[in-house]
C-alpha cells in the first residue's frame, strides 16, 4: 500500500490543480494558467517544470509497480503525502490569487495568512517535498537527479514570482519578505 502513496499524491495534486484553475477562472474571469503567456526565462522554466513533473510521475508509477519495501519507502510515502497536503491547502488558501506562473499586470494580491505565515512559497515547499519523497521511495539515480533538477527549477520560478510581486506591491511585499522566510527556515 505504501508504494501507491507517491503516485496517488501526485495524481491528487494534479487533479486539485486543474480544479483550482477552473475555480479561479469562474471566480475572477482570469485564467490561472499564466505559463501559457510566458516569455523568455519563465517559458523555459515552465517547460522544464512540466517535463520534470512527467519524469517524477513516471518514477511514481515505477514505485507503484515495484516490490520494494522498507524505511526508504515509508519515509518517501510520508514525504509525498505531506507534500501533497501542503500543496492542496496552500492552493486553497490562495483563493483567487492562485496562479501557475506570472503575467504582467496580473497580481491581485499576495497572501500572508495560513501556511503563508511560515513560508512565502508553501506550494513550492510541498511540491519539493513530493519530489523528495518520490526520489527517496524510488532509490534510482535518475529519479534523484530529476528531484534535484525540479528543486532548482522551483527556486528559479520563485525568483521570477518574487520579482513580480515586488514590482506589484513594493514596500508591503518587502516587509512580508523581511518577516517570512522564502522556504521554511531561510
Amino acid at each position: 500500500m505504501l508504494k501507491l502513496i507517491p503516485i496517488l499524491a501526485l495524481a491528487l495534486v494534479t487533479a486539485t490543480t486543474l480544479l483550482r484553475g477552473r475555480r479561479v477562472r469562474s471566480e475572477s474571469g482570469i485564467s490561472a494558467w499564466a505559463f501559457r503567456d510566458a516569455r523568455g526565462g519563465q517559458r523555459v522554466t515552465g517547460l522544464l517544470f512540466a517535463l520534470l513533473v512527467v519524469a517524477l510521475g513516471i518514477a511514481a508509477a515505477l514505485i507503484a509497480t515495484d516490490d520494494a519495501e522498507g524505511l526508504n519507502l515509508m519515509a518517501g510515502a510520508f514525504l509525498s503525502a505531506a507534500g501533497a497536503a501542503t500543496v492542496i491547502v496552500a492552493q486553497i488558501q490562495m483563493g483567487a490569487a492562485w496562479r501557475v506562473g506570472v503575467r504582467d499586470r496580473d497580481a491581485p494580491l499576495f497572501v500572508t495568512a495560513g501556511l503563508f505565515r511560515f513560508s512565502r512559497n508553501p506550494i513550492f515547499v510541498g511540491m519539493i517535498l513530493m519530489a523528495a519523497g518520490i526520489a527517496l521511495s524510488a532509490q534510482i539515480l535518475w529519479v534523484s537527479a530529476a528531484a534535484v533538477a525540479f528543486t532548482v527549477v522551483c527556486a528559479l520560478q520563485v525568483r521570477v514570482e518574487e520579482a513580480h510581486l515586488s514590482r506589484a506591491f513594493g514596500e508591503a511585499y518587502a516587509a512580508f519578505c523581511r518577516t517570512t522566510p522564502r522556504w521554511l527556515l531561510f
